[in-house]
């Protein structure tokens, strides 16, 4: 079923790529990201298809590794890691020689938490499996390396976790804001 999965995502994204390079306003660019937020860090793979000279849509696939020291209410300490996605929009805004971007995207996140705990005097650990829905707002610049297809960006993002199913005991979720720094190249 995963490999299904992923041959239709490649499909779909491989077709994207021929219908842009065959128009003259859509093109498509494929890039890396290293996104930071207070608990964790989170690389990706991207492709940003665009609709028109101004608005695109972006999917992200990656890696979610945090480790949330004392921020959780829930317990003392949570590390954890899984893989995930996401899907947005972005308006694009041309200034100087780059251009604005202000986008909303949702990432959906498999988590596995390993946690500790003080219950009652006494020390507990456990693993909670959760499947987090984060939609979240960014804006953030990107620049044109000179004579090359590319791109660098940063963006800032603020968005919610939400545990949107939990298999175990609970985990943190809230409010998260992230710093982004991102390499396109255009196809």
């Amino acid at each position: 079923m995963k490999v299904l999965r992923i041959t239709v995502v490649f499909l779909l994204l491989w077709s994207w790529t021929v219908n842009a390079q065959q128009s003259d306003t859509a093109q498509n660019t494929i890039g890396i990201s290293a996104q930071w937020y207070p608990a964790g860090f989170i690389p990706t793979g991207n492709l940003e298809h665009f609709l028109n000279e101004k608005e695109s849509i972006v999917f992200r696939l990656g890696f979610n590794s945090t480790d949330r020291r004392d921020f959780s209410d829930e317990n003392d300490s949570e590390e954890g890691e899984g893989f995930g996605g996401s899907l947005g929009f972005r308006k694009h805004f041309p200034l100087g020689k780059g251009k604005i971007i202000a986008g909303l995207n949702t990432d959906i996140w498999s988590l596995n938490i390993d946690w500790t705990d003080t219950i009652n005097g006494s020390p507990a650990s456990g693993s909670t499996y959760i499947l987090v829905v984060q939609p979240w707002l960014e804006g953030g610049y990107f620049l044109p390396i000179k004579n090359t297809k590319t791109l660098l960006g940063i963006t800032l993002g603020f968005g919610r976790e939400i545990n949107a199913i939990t298999s175990g005991d609970e985990v943190a979720q809230g409010f998260i804001g992230s710093v982004s720094l991102q390499y396109q190249f255009a196809l």
